[in-house]
């Protein structure tokens, strides 16, 4: 606990010093954007600004303004292996986000908003570390270190059906493929020469919204989104002919997802949100592929799809030119993952191999996640500009999970782990 401390201290030293100007974090392990971050990681129902993108683009069609968000979060792991603490690298990242409701006049006049949200990991467009299955990996929660944007267009169809609002989007991750050639020159020295290419992948988010007197219904999908590395290294000049070796990793995937969310106007001032989250895990392929085209796949990794209920309760109060809100969640994330164990091999066809068991120490665990927050919104006499600020604080407690196979050293237990996540951050905006 006293390292949790640590950890804590400083992840609000680096988000209250950090020289960079932004918002958001990997929208599937984290949320996306201050406001929902704070409240459970909801929104599918009553979202009204950029941060609809992701949690349900037919929210931008609520927008009455429009604005420009900038923000800055980050987060810290504190992870344990058989007590022993277990390195993750903590993540820091921003973004930049919009919504503008789109001049158009006649039959289209107030009906579209378009936004968007656009996050980045310092430092870095796109990483991972290939890891063999049988290393011990916190696979899942690994996955931060990413550009991902959003785009999304909000649809009101009021003026056809009251309340009722649609929306489209897309979310675009990097994806990089290329070739690494080596050569023995005639003097025996071996050169080398890389060529990549970084390339987008564009996955839809699609999105309806119903509002009646003090309810609010909401239901989102969205595709699986994926970030691929594809890099062939080939070997050419040796006297005896070696294969086309092909590195293939995942290191970014969110499955496909399916969200349902009402919210409830109990009063003018206080709102509640009951919100549930269905994930597509076992459609995931795994973090790496095979090297050849007769080489074994890697152990399978055998996840089971999910649903994660959440819940959001919002106070708003204000005097004059000024409001205050006060936002708490709580969500139960539950881990796709079965144990780390003992697994069956597989061939070069992706088969199991009959009798041959390889380790699989993929660690995940259940997360009881309880996240708060506050906004202020100022809104500047004789003109209808506004300016918000929002922060927002999460604590995800790893639950404690004993798998069915020991530590990679050996040893007559099986490995134990658990953990903390502290993620914070917040945002600056101007709507007009």
């Amino acid at each position: 606990m006293r390292a949790f401390f640590v950890h804590l201290t400083v992840l609000g030293v680096a988000v209250v010093f950090a020289p960079s100007v932004v918002e958001a974090t990997p929208p599937d392990v984290f949320g996306y954007g201050a406001r929902h971050q704070a409240l459970g990681m909801t929104g599918v129902s009553f979202s009204n600004d950029y941060e609809a993108v992701f949690a349900n683009p037919a929210g931008l069609a609520r927008a009455e303004r429009s604005g420009i968000s900038l923000g800055l979060q980050a987060a810290s792991f504190e992870l344990t292996l058989d007590g022993d603490d277990f390195d993750l690298e903590a993540y820091r990242g921003s973004t930049i986000g919009f919504h503008l409701p789109l001049p158009f006049g006649g039959a289209l006049e107030n009906v579209l908003t378009l936004g968007a949200g656009f996050y980045t990991p310092a430092n870095t467009v796109l990483r991972t570390d290939i890891i063999f299955a049988e290393t011990p990996q916190w696979a899942l929660l690994a996955r931060t270190q990413s550009v991902n944007l959003a785009i999304g267009l909000g649809i009101d169809l009021g003026k056809l059906v009251p309340g009722l609002r649609l929306g489209i989007g897309v979310s675009a991750l990097a994806t990089i493929t290329g070739r690494l050639i080596v050569t023995l020159d005639e003097a025996n020295s071996f050169n080398s020469l890389t060529e990549t290419q970084l390339l987008v992948s564009y996955n839809p988010i699609v999105g309806v919204t119903y509002d009646t007197g003090d309810w609010k219904i909401g239901l989102v999908y969205r595709e699986e989104v994926r970030s691929d590395i594809d890099l062939d290294i080939i070997v050419e000049g040796l006297p005896v002919a070696l294969p086309r070796i092909n590195i293939t990793a995942t290191p970014q995937y969110d499955p496909h997802t399916l969200a349902a969310e009402v919210a409830w106007q109990a009063t003018p001032n206080l709102m509640a949100a009951l919100h549930l989250t269905y994930r597509r895990w076992s459609a995931w392929p795994g973090l790496v592929g095979k090297s050849t085209e007769s080489s074994f796949f890697p152990v399978a990794p055998d996840m089971r799809d999910t649903i994660s209920p959440r819940l959001a309760i919002e106070y708003v109060g204000g005097r004059r030119n000024t409001e205050g809100a006060l936002r708490f969640g709580y969500s139960y994330e539950m881990t796709p993952s079965p144990p780390a164990a003992m697994a069956a091999g597989r061939d070069s066809e992706g088969q199991p191999r009959e009798g041959v068991m390889l380790p699989r120490r993929l660690l995940d665990s259940d997360r009881h996640i309880l996240t708060g927050g506050f906004g202020m919104a100022y809104h500047v006499p004789d003109s209808p500009a506004v300016i918000r600020l929002d922060a927002f604080g999460q604590l995800h407690r790893v639950v404690e999970r004993t798998h069915d196979i020991p530590a990679v050293d050996g040893g007559a237990s099986n490995m134990v782990t658990s953990g903390w996540i502290v993620a914070g951050g917040w945002t600056g905006a101007i709507e007009w």
